[in-house]
Order: C-alpha cells, then structure tokens, then sequence
C-alpha cells in the first residue's frame, strides 16, 4: 500500500514538471499499457527526487521512473543514443519495465554506405 501511495505522489510531482515542460500537453491519465517514446526527459522535483519521463509516441499519455543520479550515470547515455526506447507503466504511470534498440548493421563493412566527414 505504500507503494500505491509513494507512486501517487510521485504522479503528482512528474505531472507538476510535465506542465512546466510541456504546458500545451493534454495528458491522457491513468491508463496502464505500453508504448515507445517520442521524447525523453530527465528531470528533478523541488523535493529532490529524480525523474526519467517519456512522452508515448501518437498516444497523448507518458511514463515515469523514479531514479538516481547513479542510474542517470549508468543508463542515460543508452537511452538517449538509442533509436527507439519503449516502455510499460502500471495504473499511475510509473515505468514497471523498458527496453531500447540500436541499429545495428548485418553484412559486409565494405558494402556499408557511409558519410566521411572531413
């Protein structure tokens, strides 16, 4: 129960950052599902408390995780360098597992059609 209840709050706090970064955004609510992320940010609340947030690509919802500077060490290159980061969230949005893909390329290195910048 306190989970529910920490998870509230913290709702409260990434939907207070939301209409400071997005304040044109109409946020779809409590809705549990899935979905990949149009937009990525990392952001703190005036309590301290750290948070990854996405926006859900076409869907007008978002997700969030409560994190550490440690896990933003670890992880936010990885998120940010990804081509696409997907994510599932529970009933008060909170991110409850994510995955990312890199493109990665399946062949020959010399028949790869690259840029050289000089």
């Amino acid at each position: 129960m306190d989970e529910i209840i920490n998870e509230d709050s913290q709702l409260s706090e990434v939907l207070e950052i939301l209409g400071k970064v997005k304040p044109e955004s109409k946020l779809a609510r409590h809705c549990p599902g899935s979905g990949c992320a149009s937009e990525s940010i990392f952001s703190f609340s005036r309590c301290g408390n750290y948070y990854w947030i996405v926006l859900i690509c076409k869907s007008g919802t978002f997700a969030f995780k409560h994190i550490s500077p440690e896990w933003i060490r670890t992880y936010s290159n990885l998120i940010l360098s990804s081509t696409q980061v997907c994510v599932e969230w529970n009933m008060n949005h909170y991110i409850t597992d994510w995955s990312v893909e890199q493109d990665k390329f399946c062949g020959h290195y010399a028949d790869r059609k690259m840029v050289r910048a000089v």
